[in-house]
């Protein structure tokens, strides 16, 4: 039997038409066999990563103090690194070796070499939110005239103590902010004046003193 389409198959030698109404009825059949939201590529399941586990995965941040950098031009830098989701180790110096006002009644100064070594804990993601911290901390010292005439310098060993929190501005940039105190051992030499020379007390003491203010730009890598 000849068959009067030009689209067909043969079956038992008789004919039998595919139409258009067929190959429809064929393509629903197997939309409906399909999972819900059609076949997954491997571009679609990756999905990027939002803002927290980016920052579970960013290991490297160096910050510069600017509370640090307007009392009296004291240059800084720490440099933080993360050793799991919610710790990071840190390591950082501040120097400042001006004289203000030299040799006048009222010269005064805040010069410092301090080296520190520390950990910090964030309780959501490292570089996100709150954190607590302690450093192991170094500091050469010679501070006078800021609240009297009496200057003392020396060097002094300690731990401080802190806490603060880190606003994210974008996925690379943090303001953060913070409070840390310390206390330990220090051996000093107080003077009866900034430049006279003239000593007044020396030996080894115990003290509990404010360490930081940290209004600080945090370079996220």
């Amino acid at each position: 039997m000849k068959c009067k389409h030009s689209c067909r198959e043969v079956r038992g030698g008789t004919c039998a038409s595919i139409t258009p109404v067929a190959l429809f009825r064929a393509s629903l059949f197997i939309l409906l066999l399909l999972p819900p939201g059609g076949p997954r590529t491997a571009s679609a399941q990756r999905q990027p990563a939002g803002r927290e586990e980016t920052r579970a995965r960013a290991r490297l941040a160096v910050s510069q103090n600017l509370a640090d950098d307007l009392f009296l031009g004291t240059l800084n830098a720490e440099l933080q690194y993360a050793v799991r989701r919610n710790w990071t180790l840190a390591g950082g110096a501040r120097y400042n070796n001006w004289t203000w006002r030299a040799r006048r009644d009222d010269q005064f100064e805040a010069r410092q070499k301090t080296f520190f070594v520390g950990a910090r804990w964030w309780p959501w993601y490292t570089y996100s939110g709150w954190w607590a911290g302690g450093k192991l901390q170094y500091q050469e010292y010679n501070r006078g005239g800021l609240s009297g005439p009496e200057t003392e310098e020396g060097d002094a060993f300690g731990f401080s103590l802190g806490g603060g929190y880190a606003v994210q501005v974008n996925s690379w940039l943090n303001v953060d902010f913070g409070l840390f105190g310390w206390g330990g051992m220090t051996r000093y030499v107080t003077y009866a004046c900034p430049y006279c020379g003239q000593r007044t007390d020396e030996g080894t003491k115990a003290f509990v003193l404010p360490d930081e203010v940290r209004v600080s730009v945090q370079f996220i890598f």
